[in-house]
């Protein structure tokens, strides 16, 4: 289970994988709120808008 100011990556079975910070998790447990733009400003996550997004496309730590 994400909390918020977890690092995670987005990586959805086709497609980029994008870096992210958990902003909030959703009540209905599959989903949560991540900030994956905020001009590298990560220590400001909270500032920023974040995307609901499928826990099941998200796994901890960041990719280069």
């Amino acid at each position: 289970t994400f909390k918020p100011g977890d690092t995670v990556h987005y990586a959805p079975a086709h497609g980029k994988k994008e870096n992210g910070v958990v902003k909030s998790m959703c009540e209905d447990g599959i989903h949560a709120f991540v900030v994956y733009h905020c001009g590298g400003e990560w220590h400001k996550f909270q500032d920023y808008t974040a995307a609901r997004t499928s826990i099941a496309d998200l796994k901890e730590g960041w990719v280069n």
